[in-house]
C-alpha cells in the first residue's frame, strides 16, 4: 500500500511537471556562421518553439535566419541578452511587410520584400524557469503571415557586439531525442552566459566526488557498504542524479538573485527535486543490490527511465542505473575490506 501510494505521489509529481514546463521549453540549438544573407540560418519548422543561441561578434553587424512559412501562420520572433552590454535590434524581412525604416548600409535585403525593424529596448530582467537563466528581451515581433513564401530575420547592433539569443515559435514540441539530450544542451546555455565549466559542474564534482569517497572510507573504516559492481554502479548513478539536481538548485540561485522569479522559482525548484528524490530512491536500492530479486531489478529500470525524462544524472547516471540493474547475478566484488 504504502509503495503504491509513493508511484502515485511521483506520478502526479511528474504530471503537474510536464504540463508546467511545456508552456516555458524551447528546443535550443547553436548558431552557425550566418553574417550574409545568402549564408541565412535555415529555421526548417518556424512554427515549433525554438531558441538560437549564438553572438554578434563586433558593432555593425548583422546575423540572418530564414524561415519558409505559409499563408495563414503565425510569425513569432523574440530576442533575449544574458547581460546588458548589448541592446541588439530585430528586423523581419519578406513578402508583405511593411517597411518601417530604412535599413543600415552594412545590411543585406531580399529583392521585392519589405523589413520592419523592431528596435531594441532592455526593460527588466526576466526569469526563465527551464534553463533557468535570468535574461533581458529587447524585441518582439508577432504577426500573422499574408503571403506564402520566404521570410528573414536579422539581428543587428550599431553600437556593440555581444550575445543574444533569438526564440522562433510558439508550438512547444520536442522529440524523444530532443527531450534526453537536453541536460547536454543546458550545459552549453551556460557556458554561451559566460560561464566557466568549473562553476558549472562544482556541485556535481562535489556530491559525486564527496560521495564516493564517503562511502568508500565507511567501507574500510566498518566493513559495511557495497561490495559488488551492481552496487557501487547504483551508489555512483545515486550520486550523479543528486548532483544534477544540485547544479540546477546552484542555476536557480544565481538566476533568482539577477531578477525576481516568482511563481518561476516553484517550477525550478519541483524540477530540481526529482532527481534528488529519485537519487535517494538509487541510494536505498543500492544498500542490498548483490543479488537482487527481479521485482527490485524491474524498480531500478523504471528509475533510470524516468531519470532519463527529468534529466537526472546527466544522462550518464540513469544509463548506469540501468546497466546495473541488467549485469547478472554473479559478478567481481571489488572494494573488499
Amino acid at each position: 500500500m504504502k509503495t503504491k501510494i509513493t508511484f502515485t505521489a511521483i506520478l502526479i509529481i511528474l504530471i503537474i511537471l510536464s504540463t508546467s514546463l511545456i508552456a516555458l521549453a524551447h528546443v535550443p540549438r547553436t548558431g552557425n556562421e550566418n553574417e550574409s544573407l545568402k549564408d541565412a540560418e535555415m529555421v526548417d519548422d518556424p512554427t515549433k518553439s525554438w531558441v538560437v543561441y549564438s553572438e554578434l561578434h563586433e558593432k555593425r553587424e548583422a546575423q540572418y535566419y530564414k524561415m519558409e512559412m505559409d499563408e495563414g501562420e503565425d510569425l513569432k520572433l523574440s530576442l533575449l541578452v544574458p547581460g546588458d552590454g548589448l541592446v541588439p535590434n530585430l528586423v523581419i524581412m519578406g513578402p508583405g511587410i511593411e517597411t518601417n525604416h530604412t535599413l543600415p548600409e552594412y545590411m543585406d535585403r531580399p529583392e521585392n520584400a519589405g523589413s520592419k525593424v523592431i528596435e531594441g529596448e532592455l526593460g527588466e530582467r526576466e526569469y526563465e524557469p527551464f534553463t533557468p537563466g535570468s535574461y533581458y528581451h529587447p524585441a518582439e515581433y508577432e504577426e500573422n503571415v499574408e503571403e506564402s513564401g520566404t521570410y528573414y530575420a536579422a539581428v543587428f547592433s550599431n553600437e556593440s557586439g555581444g550575445k543574444y539569443g533569438l526564440a522562433v515559435g510558439y508550438e512547444e514540441r520536442y522529440g524523444p531525442v530532443e527531450w534526453i539530450r537536453v541536460p547536454i544542451d543546458v550545459v552549453n546555455i551556460h557556458i554561451w552566459e559566460g560561464q566557466s565549466l568549473w562553476l558549472i559542474f562544482a556541485p556535481m564534482i562535489l556530491v559525486l566526488g564527496g560521495g564516493l569517497s564517503g562511502s568508500i572510507w565507511w567501507k574500510y573504516r566498518y566493513e559495511e557498504g557495497p561490495e559488488d559492481v551492481k552496487e557501487w554502479g547504483l551508489l555512483t548513478a545515486s550520486f550523479l542524479y543528486i548532483g544534477s539536481g544540485a547544479m540546477l538548485l546552484m542555476q536557480m540561485g544565481l538566476a533568482a538573485s539577477k531578477s525576481s522569479p516568482g511563481v518561476g522559482l516553484i517550477l525550478t525548484l519541483i524540477f530540481a527535486l526529482l532527481p534528488i528524490v529519485f537519487g535517494i530512491l538509487l541510494w536505498k536500492n543500492s544498500d542490498d543490490f548483490k543479488d537482487p530479486e527481479r521485482r527490485s531489478r524491474v524498480k531500478v529500470i523504471v528509475y533510470g527511465i524516468i531519470g532519463l525524462f527529468v534529466w537526472a544524472g546527466l544522462i550518464i547516471g540513469p544509463i548506469l542505473a540501468i546497466i546495473s540493474a541488467l549485469l547478472p547475478k554473479r559478478i567481481t566484488e571489488f572494494l573488499q575490506p
